[in-house]
């Protein structure tokens, strides 16, 4: 599923406007993106939280030549499901 498939079905559900799913989408989006620059944790109950992890730097290699090179320290964005869409993926 990706985005303009995510839309279809919250406008056919919502029995709301494409254009106006689509906003709410982004606006959605948006905000999960703005808080985790802030690095703050974003939760969904039932769903599940992002947050930002960080990695340190390190020594890698150019699969291109071989060649040595440093990896700078960088954020990258983590979700974790919660209890709710786990139990919705293994209903046992």
């Amino acid at each position: 599923m990706n985005k303009a498939d995510l839309t279809e079905v919250l406008s056919s559900r919502g029995g709301i406007p494409k254009v106006r799913a689509a906003q709410y989408i982004n606006i959605l989006t948006e905000a999960i993106q703005e808080s985790l620059v802030r690095d703050e944790k974003v939760t969904i109950s039932d769903f599940g939280t992002f947050t930002v992890s960080k990695r340190r730097e390190f020594t890698g290699h150019n699969p291109k030549n071989g060649q040595v090179m440093n990896v700078p320290a960088r954020r990258i964005p983590v979700f974790r499901a919660g209890k709710g869409l786990k139990n919705a993926l293994n209903p046992n």
